[in-house]
């Protein structure tokens, strides 16, 4: 039988804590009642105050009467699958642009990127080392609360304003996920310049997530599905990556 997680290697620091960082809220859905305290108690050690919820229906719940700032998702569920609960805070209006990281125990290729085609941000497999759960959950916060530039690109109608973390065209505001945005926002401040699969696969996901470059595509396919008529604007540079071209857009 599998341990839980990974064993840890002991360090004098233990688990970070964001000390400059208000309390973010962390919902935790996990069937497992061992795993779950685990993750909660090692979220709660780090500073971030933890929902823990081992059923779909009382992830809802707490959607509902929360306001969440991630949610940490287990797969395989007895009612509701983590993946629906995904979609589920997609169609959120209070909730679409919270980042998914989906913890199973389901490690296969097409599983990590049918996560990601639904919507998941991160992909962690059981079993896992608590440490690198929790460090993962920060660099996603991090890139999600921290201020990037404060600079508004335009396009048309189109807005992407890279400081709120907010697109929209129009009066409409656009439900990027958070990779989806970090994506877009690697190519905007590279102001025209080709960016590598590879170096947008290590900047979005980090050097030591088990994404592969198809994660990148898949990004990329649903970025552009919903810029709509401004999709032409990511440009796809043959046997190297992709470019933000806004001269590509031909106007309405």
């Amino acid at each position: 039988m599998f341990p839980l997680c990974c064993p840890d290697v002991p360090n004098r620091g233990g688990i970070a804590r964001l000390e400059a960082m208000p309390t973010e809220r962390i919902l935790v859905l996990e069937d497992d009642a061992d795993i779950l305290d685990l993750v909660v108690h090692s979220l709660r050690k780090a500073g971030f105050k933890a929902f823990p919820a081992r059923t779909g229906a009382d992830a809802l719940s707490i959607m509902s009467d929360e306001r969440l700032d991630l949610a940490i998702l287990d797969v395989m569920l007895p009612d509701l699958p983590g993946t629906e609960i995904c979609r589920r805070l997609r169609e959120s209006e209070r909730h679409k642009a919270v980042p998914v990281v989906f913890l199973t125990a389901r490690n296969e290729e097409h599983d990590r990127i049918y996560g990601f085609t639904v919507g998941g941000d991160d992909y962690v497999a059981k079993p896992f080392s608590p440490r690198e759960l929790v460090a993962r959950v920060q660099a996603i916060l991090r890139r999600t609360t921290g201020s990037i530039s404060g600079e508004q690109v335009k396009v048309g109608e189109l807005a992407i304003d890279l400081d709120r973390r907010m697109v929209r065209v129009g009066e409409s505001t656009l439900g990027l996920t958070f990779k989806e945005f970090e994506v877009l926002k690697a190519l905007v401040v590279a102001k025209g310049r080709a960016v590598e699969r590879l170096h947008l696969l290590e900047e979005v996901w980090g050097m030591e997530s088990t994404s592969g470059p198809r994660s990148v595509d898949v990004a990329i396919t649903r970025l552009r599905e919903k810029l709509g008529s401004y999709a032409k604007c990511v440009h796809t540079v043959t046997g190297l990556g992709y470019q933000w071209d806004p001269e590509r857009w031909e106007g309405e």
